[in-house]
C-alpha cells in the first residue's frame, strides 16, 4: 500500500448494538459470554475509545483508493449464529475478508462462521465515488432458528427551526422514525436543501422501536430555501446576509470515458466590504459528493476547482452550491490491445485514502427477540 504525507483521515466506527434478548455483543478485550465479538486488529489504524472502534488512516493520498487489510475482527462463540454480513449502500465503500479485496462481505456473500471462528475484516474506500458525511453500516447476525420477518419503517414529526437565520447560522431539522413491522430494518434519512441531498443518517430499528434523527445545517448562502428530509416534506428557510453568490459553474470536458475524471470550476463573488469564508458543495445527480471551503476577498471573487471521477457510463447532472454546471456524459471505454509491450518488473500500484474525515457508524444487528443495548 502506497503512503504519502498529504492527508490525515480518521474513520470512526460507532457500534450501535441491536441483538436478541439471549445474545450479546462485546467490543474489545472483555469477551465474557458474548455471541459475537468485534475487536480492532492493528493498533496503528484501529483502537477503542468510549465504546467506539476508531480507525485512523494517517497521512494518505487523496483522490484514489485506500485499502487497509485486517482492520478489525468478528469472532463468533454461539452455535446458532448461521450467517453474518455487512449491509452497506454507500458508493465507493466495501468491506472484505482479511487481505482479499475481491472477497467482499454482503448479504449475497456472507460469512458462515463456525463456533470459535474469527474473521479479519478489511476496508476499502474509493474517494472518487464516496460521498461525504456520516454513514451507518449494519453488521447483521442471522440465527439458524429464526423466521423471515419484515420491517415497516415510517417517518413523521418533521420540524425545521429556526426558519429565519443570518448567513453562517445553523438550522436544526428533526424527524421521528418508527418500525411498525415484525422484523428489524434500516432506514436512511436524507437532509435536503433546495432539493439537493446534503447529508444523511442511517438508523437500525428493531420491531416497535422508535428513534429521532437530528441534523444541523449551517446556512451560508443568502436566499430562501426548502429545507427538509426526503420523503417527509420540507419548510421554507430564509437566510439574510451579504449577497455572496456562485456566479458561474462550468465543466471543462462534458464527455469523458468511464474511469476518467471531470474537472468542474465555480466562481464565487463577494460584493461586501469584508473578506468572507464560504463552503462550496459539488453535487452529482442531486447529492453532495465533495466540498471546498474558500476565503473570498472583499469586493472580489475566487475560482474553485473540483475533480470527480466517474466509474460508470451514463449522463450525470452536476452543480455547485445550487448552480448548475451542466451534464457530464460518461462513455464506455473502447476496446484496446497491447502488442510488443514490455512491462517493468517494478510496476506498482499506489493506494490512496478517503477524501475527508467521515464518520462510519457500524450497527451490529441480530434479528430475533430484540433487545437494544446502547
Amino acid at each position: 500500500m502506497g503512503l504519502s504525507t498529504q492527508l490525515s483521515v480518521v474513520i470512526c466506527i460507532l457500534l450501535i448494538v441491536v441483538v436478541p434478548a439471549t445474545a450479546a455483543v462485546t467490543i474489545g478485550e472483555e469477551r465474557g459470554t458474548a455471541d459475537v465479538i468485534l475487536e480492532p486488529t492493528d493498533t496503528q489504524y484501529a483502537s477503542i475509545d468510549d465504546g467506539e472502534i476508531k480507525i485512523d488512516f494517517q497521512k494518505l493520498n487523496d483522490r484514489a483508493i485506500t485499502r487497509v487489510d485486517d482492520v478489525f475482527t468478528i469472532s463468533v462463540t454461539d452455535d446458532d449464529v448461521e450467517r453474518i454480513w455487512i449491509e452497506n449502500d454507500v458508493p465507493g465503500l466495501t468491506f472484505y475478508r482479511g487481505d482479499d479485496p475481491t472477497n467482499t462481505i454482503s448479504r449475497s456473500n456472507p460469512l458462515e462462521p463456525m463456533p470459535g471462528s474469527t474473521t479479519s475484516i478489511g476496508v476499502a474506500v474509493d474517494t472518487h465515488e464516496a460521498v461525504n458525511g456520516t454513514e451507518t453500516f449494519t453488521v447483521v447476525a442471522q440465527y439458524e432458528d429464526e423466521d423471515e420477518t419484515e420491517s415497516d419503517i415510517d417517518g413523521s414529526n418533521l420540524s425545521v427551526s429556526p426558519t429565519n437565520v443570518e448567513a453562517g447560522e445553523t438550522v436544526t431539522v428533526n424527524a421521528t422514525y418508527r418500525n411498525n413491522g415484525d422484523g428489524w430494518g434500516t432506514e436512511t434519512a436524507r437532509l435536503t436543501v433546495g432539493g439537493t441531498v446534503v447529508d444523511r443518517r442511517t438508523i437500525a430499528l428493531s420491531s416497535g422501536e422508535e428513534e429521532t434523527v437530528s441534523f444541523e445545517r449551517r446556512m451560508e448562502w443568502p436566499g430562501t430555501y426548502d429545507v427538509g428530509i426526503e420523503g417527509l416534506g420540507h419548510q421554507s428557510v430564509t437566510v439574510e446576509g451579504p449577497q455572496v453568490e456562485v456566479s458561474s459553474a462550468t465543466i471543462d470536458d462534458a464527455t469523458i470515458t468511464a474511469g476518467e475524471t471531470a474537472t468542474v470550476r465555480a466562481t464565487v463573488r463577494n460584493p461586501s466590504d469584508r473578506s468572507l469564508e464560504r463552503t462550496l458543495e459539488l453535487s452529482v445527480d442531486g447529492i453532495v459528493v465533495d466540498t471546498r471551503t474558500v476565503s473570498i476577498p472583499a469586493n472580489g471573487e475566487r475560482t474553485v476547482t473540483f475533480e470527480r471521477r466517474f466509474a460508470a457510463a451514463g449522463t450525470y447532472e452536476v452543480g455547485v452550491s445550487g448552480v448548475s454546471a451542466g451534464t457530464v456524459t460518461v462513455e464506455e471505454p473502447g476496446p484496446f490491445s497491447i502488442q510488443n509491450r514490455e512491462l517493468s518488473a517494478a510496476t506498482t500500484a499506489a493506494l490512496a485514502p478517503p477524501a475527508t474525515a467521515g464518520l462510519l457508524a457500524l450497527a451490529v444487528v441480530a434479528n430475533r427477540r430484540w433487545t437494544v443495548f446502547r
